[in-house]
Parts: C-alpha cells; structure tokens; sequence
C-alpha cells in the first residue's frame, strides 16, 4: 500500500468519524427544546465525573505506597476495634484515616472536575519535563563527550500558553539552532503534540510550542470596524492559541497560494474586507486584476478604484500604478524613505485573483509586458506605497516567476512537498502546508520577513456580507478637473484614478465651431522612371 493509498484510507476514516459524530450530536445535545438541554446537562455531568476519575486514578497509579498504606492501615484499625469488641463507632476512626491518606488525590481529582482544561495542560508540560533527557537523546539532540558522558540540550523550562505548551530549549557547545529546528518535527510527534511553532528567542535558545489542539475553529467574519483598519496592523483570522491573526500590508508584498478549495477567496476578502473602513477617507485605494471575468473581485466592486477583467486592461492598470509610482519618487526624493498613509495620498494596493491567468497563460505579449511591469512594481513600490497582494494556485517558476519579490508568504493547503518548498524554501519543514487537511478551509501557514511560520485561520466571508461592506465604505469617486497644457484627456482620466464622475455641459458655455470638411487629396503624378547607367566600356588590350 502507497502513502498515497494510506492517506486516502485516512482521510476516508477521518470523515466517517466527523460525520457520525454529527450524527450523534444532533440527536442528543442537538435536540431542540428541553430535550436537548436535558441531554447537554448529562454530558456535562458525565464529563466532569470522568475528570474527577481520571485524575484521581492517575495519582493512586503514580503514588500506589500513599494509598496502600491508607487502605491497610484504616482496614487494621477496623478490625482491632471490631476484634477487641469496642463499643461505640468503629466506622469513622478507619474512614477518616482512609480520607487522610487519599486527600491529595482526591485535592487533584475536584481539580480536574472544577477546571479540566487546566489540568490537561498542567499534566502535559509535567510529562514533557520528565520524559525530556530521553526524548531529546532520541531526536538527535545529544552527543557523547570523549569521557563517556552524554549532554543533551537542556530544557530551561516549560511553560503553559493557550491551547499549547512551550518548551524553552538551549543549545549546548557545538550545537546550532538549525540542529533544533530539523529536531522540531520528532519531538511534535515523540509527545503526540498537533502541531509546532519555533520561534527564536536569542543566539542559541529557542522556544518550541506544542499545540494541544487539533484544529482551529473556523470562524465567519462581521462587519469590519474602522479602528481596526489600519495597513500596518490588519486582523485576518485567529492563531492556534485563539488570539488574533493579523498582517502587515504596508511595506509588504503579499503572495498567498493554495489548492483548489483550500480558500484563497477567505484570505484575499479578509485582507481587503478589514481595509474597506479606510477607503472612503482615502487611506487606503485598492486596484483590482481578475482575469477570470470578475467572478471573484465584482463581488465588491465597489471598493476598487480600477478593476480589470481581461488581458489588456490589466496591462493598462500596471502602467497607470507605475506612473503612481514615478510620481511619488519625485514627491518623496529627500523627505522619507517609507511612505505614510494620509488621506488624498493613500497606500495603493494592487489585488490580483489569479496570478497564473496574466503571468503565465495570456497571450505572449501580454505576459512579457506584465513581467516587465510587475517586476518594477514590486522591486521599486514597498517603499513608496505601492504593495501587492497576489493569490494564485500554481506555485511553479511559469506562474510565479518573481515569487522571491514577495517578503511575505502564505501558504493555503498544497498538493505536494515539492510545491511547500517552492512556496516557503528553507521554511517548508517547518510549515508542512501540504498536510493541511482539506476540510479546513482558510488554514495556512504565514511566513513573515523574520522566516518563522505560524499557523493561522482566515475568516470566512460570505458573499452578501462582502457586498454589504462594498456598498458601506465604496471608494469615493474623483472628478475630472480641466486638462492641463500638454494633458490629453485620456492622461486625465489615468491621473484621476479612473474614476471620473460625468461632468455635464453648462448650458451658457459656447458651442464648438464646426471643422470645414477637407478637400479630397489631388492624385499625384506617376514618378519619371530613372534611366539605367551604362555599363562601363571595356577595352581590349
């Protein structure tokens, strides 16, 4: 059997689970009415007891001397009393010895009962700190010293974060921090843990988070509020801890691949949607590329000001946020090196649906001048207010061919191991993108300038929640001034965004003279045809 045929297998299984326990949720705890709040006050009733059993099972197990010593010593006390036929209670003596002894297991089980995800989390960093030497000699993470002695990284200490444990680990001499990161994906799986996230805390010591969750929950977005709206700091979704996910959009160009399906609409709406507040200010203008006719950024026209559908639109699009682009080089030339957002001078943001449909399947000369174009746009636009936002679905070289342009990337579910490397690079073996399993949508790897990957879970947007914001914050609509000397109209209408209100004629303004037809050309007379030279006389010697 192929790993293909075993994933499969997986997959198929992990469905069947999923569905039946839909099934069951729905006839029990999903009922409506009092049924249903019948059936939830069970199960919580039935969860806590088991806690209460677990825990104090588990402490019995791991101090079987204690509760032992308990049990015989009450069991003797009992039968001197009932043997030597004292009179009065020969039951509580025993017992409260018996409670004496069991208390601390029983402290741990009320424990449990009253805050089980507490204790879960407790329980687990506690094997991690005891399980670590061998954990860590078997990942690779210890060498023999010539005496016969055998050092390990050593674990500084275990901390409890949300839905996760954190693990702060130090190098020993000759280790590296690479030695760590390619350590990282054994010891997820040495503590059964469901995912990972390194991140570099100083030279040699590195934190390792071990997630405790499966999934992240999916969650639908709302209607964005406008303190929220700012480029630099843009809620998209939520980590694996529950808290915020959020990008920086200004200085950063964005590249964001996934599948067919893994949701590369909820991280292009989420990027866009939270923005929309800043639109009618001016903070912020969005220009639009779906070259698969408007399927996906129609939804929210509105919010664009400039769109193109097709080939040659989009090239016209390229050359005016170039232009964008020239002029904000003179404008900025000795004040700034990084542009700030203000309104009537906002941060432009180039959104393309499908980058494979201009870079990679147009027609050639589309392609050629588009290459042209966004290469200077990327390399040049970061710092002057110009940034990118691309989604495409074929990472290869023939579609992304400037992928190493953009600092920030993010990596939906893919289909291969080859397509995370070409996505992430070094970073792939630790954002497996590919194992992203394909029932959850919007979940993605993103990996920042500073090259450590966090998973992360966009929102979902609906399509009516998209036109509701599109129609709430549009774009504001620029009005044609008069051409300047030298300006043609159609330079005006690029200049002015194009989005030009119609201005009407006033009604006093002169009419325009009428031009004098011309008159028909005369026909020119046939040239006189030049007579041929003559050959050169020969003379004969």
């Amino acid at each position: 059997m192929t790993a293909t045929d075993t994933t499969g297998l997986r997959a198929a299984l992990d469905a069947r689970v999923t569905s039946a326990r839909a099934r069951l949720r729905a006839a029990t705890m999903g009922r409506p009415g009092w049924s249903g709040r019948v059936w939830r006050v069970l199960a919580w009733i039935t969860f806590r007891v088991w806690m209460f059993t677990r825990a104090s099972g588990t402490w019995g197990v791991k101090h079987p001397a204690v509760a032992v010593l308990g049990l015989v010593a009450s069991m003797l006390w009992f039968g001197i009393l009932t043997l030597a036929e004292v009179p009065g209670d020969r039951t509580t003596g025993p017992l409260l010895l018996l409670v004496a002894c069991l208390s601390p297991g029983l402290l741990v089980g009320l424990w449990a009962m009253v805050a089980p995800r507490r204790y879960l989390e407790v329980t687990y960093a506690n094997k991690v700190r005891d399980s670590w030497p061998k954990v860590a000699e078997r990942c690779g993470l210890s060498t023999r010293r010539p005496d016969g002695t055998i050092v390990i990284s050593r674990l500084r200490h275990v901390r409890r974060a949300p839905a996760a444990v954190v693990l702060r680990i130090e190098t020993f001499t000759g280790q590296t921090p690479d030695d760590l990161y390619r350590a990282a994906p054994a010891i997820c799986t040495a503590f059964r843990a469901h995912g990972f996230e390194p991140s570099k805390v100083k030279p040699g010591v590195l934190d390792l988070a071990l997630f405790t969750t499966a999934t992240i929950a999916p969650v639908v977005a709302g209607v964005p509020r406008i303190e929220n709206a700012t480029p630099d700091n843009v809620p998209v979704g939520r980590t694996r801890a529950g808290l915020p996910a959020c990008l920086q959009i200004r200085g950063q160009h964005t590249l964001v691949v996934g599948a067919t399906g893994a949701g590369k609409g909820s991280a292009l709406w989420s990027v866009v949607g939270n923005l929309a507040p800043a639109v009618p200010s001016g903070l912020v203008q969005f220009w639009g590329l779906d070259l698969k006719g408007g399927v996906e950024l129609h939804m929210g026209r509105n919010l664009f000001a400039r769109v193109a559908y097709n080939g040659e639109d989009a090239i016209q699009v390229l050359r005016d946020l170039l232009r964008v682009i020239d002029r904000r080089k003179e404008s900025m030339r000795g004040v700034s090196r990084l542009h700030v957002p203000t309104p009537g001078d906002p941060l432009h943001v180039l959104v393309v649906d499908e980058l494979a449909d201009l870079m990679a399947y147009a027609e050639f000369e589309v392609r050629r001048e588009a290459d042209r174009l966004m290469s200077k746009i990327l390399t040049q636009g970061r710092a002057l207010g110009v940034v990118v936002v691309s989604c495409v679905q074929n990472p290869r070289q023939e579609a992304v061919g400037q992928r190493n342009l953009y600092p920030q990337k993010i990596a939906l579910r893919l289909d291969s191991d080859i397509e995370s490397d070409m996505v992430l690079g070094p970073q792939a073996r630790l954002a497996p993108a590919h194992e992203i399993p394909s029932t959850q949508q919007g979940t993605a790897y993103l990996v920042g300038e500073d090259g450590m990957p966090s998973l992360i879970r966009f929102d979902f947007w609906s399509d009516d929640l998209i036109r509701h914001v599109a129609t709430t914050f549009p774009a504001p609509v620029q009005v044609a001034s008069a051409p300047r000397d030298g300006m043609d109209a159609a330079t005006a209408w690029a200049r002015a965004g194009g989005r030009l209100a119609a201005v009407e004629t006033p009604d006093d303004a002169p009419a325009p003279r009428p031009r004098k037809p011309r008159a028909p050309r005369k026909p020119r007379a046939p040239r006189s045809t030049r007579p041929a030279a003559a050959a050169p006389a020969t003379e004969e010697v």
